[in-house]
C-alpha cells in the first residue's frame, strides 16, 4: 500500500492535527455523578432545627478555611446556606428542612478533596 501526498493534503493534515491538539487542551467540567451534574450530593440528619443547622454549617465552613465566606438564611420551609470562596466561586450549598425534632440537610459540594469526602462533611457539620 502506498500513500501519496497531493498538493494541499499536508496542509489539511497539519490543520487537523492542530485542531485535535487544541481541543485536547480545552478544560472539560467533570461531574461526580450528582443529580445536578455540578458536584457531589449528600444527605445529613441533624439534631438542630433548620436555621440553627444552616448557621452551624456556615460557621464551620468559615472556620474550615479562611478563604471561605458563608451565608445562612431562613426560608419559608427551612433554611439554606451558600458557601463561596472569596473570589465568588461556589464551594457548597445546603438546604435544611424540618425532620422530627431536628432537620435533614441536602448538601452539594462543588469541590474535590484529597482525603475522604466523609471527613470533609464531618468537619463541616461538627457540632451541628
Amino acid at each position: 500500500m502506498t500513500l501519496r501526498s497531493t498538493p494541499g493534503s499536508t496542509q489539511v493534515l497539519a490543520g487537523l492535527l492542530t485542531a485535535v491538539l487544541v481541543a485536547a487542551c480545552i478544560p472539560i467540567p467533570v461531574s461526580s455523578g450528582a443529580a445536578s451534574g455540578t458536584g457531589s450530593r449528600h444527605v445529613v440528619r441533624l439534631t438542630l432545627p433548620p436555621l440553627e443547622a444552616a448557621r452551624c454549617f456556615a460557621r464551620n465552613a468559615e472556620e474550615h478555611s479562611g478563604a471561605l465566606v458563608a451565608e445562612a438564611r431562613a426560608q419559608r420551609d427551612g433554611a439554606e446556606t451558600i458557601v463561596r470562596v472569596k473570589n465568588g466561586v461556589t464551594y457548597a450549598t445546603a438546604e435544611f428542612r424540618p425532620s422530627g425534632k431536628g432537620s435533614t440537610g441536602e448538601v452539594e459540594l462543588m469541590v474535590r478533596t484529597s482525603g475522604r469526602q466523609s471527613d470533609l462533611l464531618d468537619a463541616l457539620f461538627k457540632g451541628c
